[in-house]
């Protein structure tokens, strides 16, 4: 810890010397201008718009360590983050495969029973828009419990600019490096604006109050390029990219280990945005992807199970999956208006994903009373599946008076996944099929009798189709086999939010009544035996809950006093007839926290001090048992402390206190909390 210390002296000395610096103005930390939010289709203000929407960049993004996507999300309300390894981001209850996530408009897809974990470089980003609640309408499947999309950076003002940002985080002994180079030349009949950027990161084991999660190791290593030309009206871009992730997953189970060597990610994508075509067109965009996700995934478990006839048996599974995804991928989106005081968006999307797995499962099974091993059972498995989505959709909105405006919207589904081959223990199966067909829809209102405030109202729905693993893969983990079920039928849940918003006189308030019914959740259920299991259309989950964020300029030395909450209840509905709040969502998470802003004659900043935590949740399955991992967990709340720098000469410093009291806790679906730690991150653009 000698080397925390000496990071941590310079911070407390400014700290200490925070009150000398007199106080300027600071912005908002919710952004509420206007700009095109594709989880709802249209250029709106986030002010008037009647989803759920919290949008993070400018001063709000330059002010956190970025360490990684999830933790500049901690602050929405209703969001959780899942980490064992892995960060996975959650809303209001609903894991990350049922979350949307989108970068620049553009799904990332993923058929494991784990859901999508955010496969970026925090440095790259300009924007997050997180929209909470169903919003499959506009936003497509996958987003019933919300839409997280990332907007990447593309050029610059100058014709090169260059950017370097380097990090070390404490807790992991770890580091982020990353370099980009972009601009925007004039060449005359038009403009084309690029960037290049590289990005590393390594990060070792946490150290906890407790001691060293051993492992928990994860790196990755990003290239992105992006080039666009535009001359008039229109637009031509063109991006290319790839992200290596290699992590050893921390179960905190004996004998259960987790190891992902590789998740690599190729994307390539053409884009173009015409704008003002017609006097009543006014954005005609069209975006085309192709992606590949490879991914290694191994897992190695012991465990005592009694077996009938048999007795206790010491099963010894070692399974190790090879899993080859492409997507392709096809938007179109028209933005138009006929009348002044109305606007419609149609559009169509389409994906193609197909799936090639190669699996090992390596099986030994013996008394547990035995020392000798048994003699071990291999089973090759070899499958290709594919997915076809194509879907379109419409959205109006229109002014019923000056102060109330009506939204409309509705997306029709056309699904088909096949099961083309399928050898397990050198037997082919027959091919096998899923399809399904459906109408969602939307409907808002929202009521802004000035610039200020707006109530709305909105009911929308979400829709997930079952996964390729579900329906038709055989998968291993835990000791557990689980066998994919073809007559699946998809997740659907339908949400009715009551909200208001408010930004007058350095005071910002967005507060959310929500509530949410979904059902036909997919479940894995025991079928034969101890150790197999299939997925079914078992389970219901009903949410409600209030989402709260506020802040208020004190008019005094430069302080803001803000704040994040979220209070909600959760029930799980099992098929045979158990029902449970113990749905692993905590009751109340949130943070609190006065920032300070300072200027002096050559320098400026931020000072922030806040408390964040969660209270306890548990799981319980379809038994009223709660499982190994079940919990309880949380109950637990951190102080901390940020500042950020800026040093002039384009040079920024962004320095973290995490857990200052270094107190051990446990979140929910999560590692053991860090230790007392440090973040430090220097940026500088030449």
């Amino acid at each position: 810890m000698a080397s925390g210390i000496s990071l941590l002296r310079p911070l407390l000395i400014s700290t200490a010397l925070c009150a000398a610096f007199p106080a300027t103005a600071e912005t908002t930390y919710i952004d509420l201008g206007t700009i095109t939010l594709l989880g709802t289709g249209l250029p709106t203000d986030v002010l008037t718009n009647p989803a759920s929407i919290t949008v993070i960049e400018g001063d709000s993004l330059k002010q956190k360590a970025p360490v990684s996507i999830a933790k500049l999300l901690r602050d929405v309300p209703g969001l959780h983050i899942s980490e064992e390894g892995i960060e996975r981001v959650a809303i209001r209850g609903e894991t990350s495969r049922r979350v949307a996530i989108m970068i620049d408009g553009q799904k990332l897809t993923d058929h494991t029973p784990y859901g999508q974990p955010i496969l970026v470089d925090p440095t790259r980003i300009e924007r997050i828009e997180v929209v909470r609640g169903s919003s499959s309408v506009v936003s497509g499947s996958r987003a019933i419990g919300g839409v997280i999309n990332i907007v990447t950076k593309k050029g610059a003002e100058e014709p090169f600019q260059l950017s370097a940002t380097t990090g070390y985080m404490s807790a992991t002994r770890g580091y982020r490096l990353s370099l980009s180079g972009g601009g925007t030349v004039d060449l005359g009949a038009g403009e084309l604006d690029y960037r290049l950027s590289y990005g590393k990161m390594d990060q070792g084991n946490r150290h906890t109050p407790d001691g060293v999660l051993d492992p928990s190791e994860v790196a990755d290593e990003t290239l992105a390029l992006h080039l666009g030309y535009r001359w008039g009206n229109h637009t031509l871009g063109f991006g290319a990219e790839a992200y290596d992730l290699a992590a050893k997953v921390h179960t905190g189970q004996p004998g259960f280990f987790i190891d992902l060597p590789h998740r690599d990610l190729r994307k390539v994508s053409v884009f173009y945005d015409g704008t003002q075509l017609t006097p009543w067109l006014d954005l005609l965009h069209l975006d085309a992807y192709s992606q590949t996700i490879d991914r290694e995934f191994s897992n190695d478990v012991t465990t005592i199970r009694t077996v009938p006839i048999l007795g206790q048996r010491r099963i010894h599974v070692v399974a190790t999956s090879l899993d080859d995804q492409e997507t392709l991928g096809l938007n179109l989106r028209a933005e138009m208006h006929f009348t002044p005081n109305s606007r419609t968006v149609l559009g169509l999307e389409y994906e193609d994903d197909s799936l090639a797995s190669d699996k090992v499962t390596v099986t030994t099974n013996t008394p547990a009373a035995s020392p000798a091993p048994g003699t071990p059972t291999t089973v090759l498995t070899f499958d290709k599946a594919k997915i076809r989505t194509l879907s379109i959709y419409g959205q109006h909105e229109i002014d019923l008076s000056d102060s109330l405006t009506a939204t409309f919207g509705a997306r029709w589904y056309d699904v088909r996944a096949d099961h083309t081959l399928s050898i397990a223990a050198g037997v082919a199966a027959p091919p096998r099929s899923n399809a399904d067909t459906l109408l969602l829809g939307s409907v808002g209102l929202v009521w802004s009798p000035d610039e200020t405030l707006a109530l709305r109202a909105n009911l929308s729905q979400g829709y997930i189709y079952p996964t390729l693993g579900q329906l038709f893969l055989v998968t291993t983990g835990g000791g557990e086999t689980v066998n994919g079920n073809p007559d699946l039928k998809p997740e659907i849940a339908t949400t009715f939010e009551l909200g208001a918003r408010y930004d007058r006189d350095g005071g910002v308030i967005d507060a959310t009544l929500f509530y949410t019914k979904a059902n036909d959740y997919i479940a894995s259920v025991p079928v034969a035996g101890v150790t197999t299991r299939t997925w079914e259309n078992v389970d219901a989950a009903t949410s409600w809950g209030l989402e709260l964020y506020a802040e208020q300029d004190l008019g005094v030395w430069g302080l803001t006093a803000y704040g994040s909450a979220a209070a909600m209840r959760r029930k799980l509905s099992y098929a045979n007839g158990y029902e449970t709040f113990d749905s692993g969502t905590p009751a109340l998470s949130g943070k609190i926290g006065l920032r300070k802003a300072w200027e002096t004659a050559n320098l400026s900043g931020t000072f922030d001090l806040f408390v964040q935590g969660e209270s306890s949740a548990t799981f319980r399955n379809k038994d009223g048992a709660v499982p190994a991992t079940g919990g309880p967990f949380g109950g637990y709340g951190t102080l901390n402390l940020r500042a950020d720098m800026d040093l002039g000469n384009d040079l920024s410093l962004v320095a973290e206190i995490n857990n200052i009291t270094d107190r051990s806790y446990k979140p929910y679906d999560q590692m053991e909390g860090a230790e007392r730690s440090v973040n430090l991150f220097l940026s500088k653009t030449f």
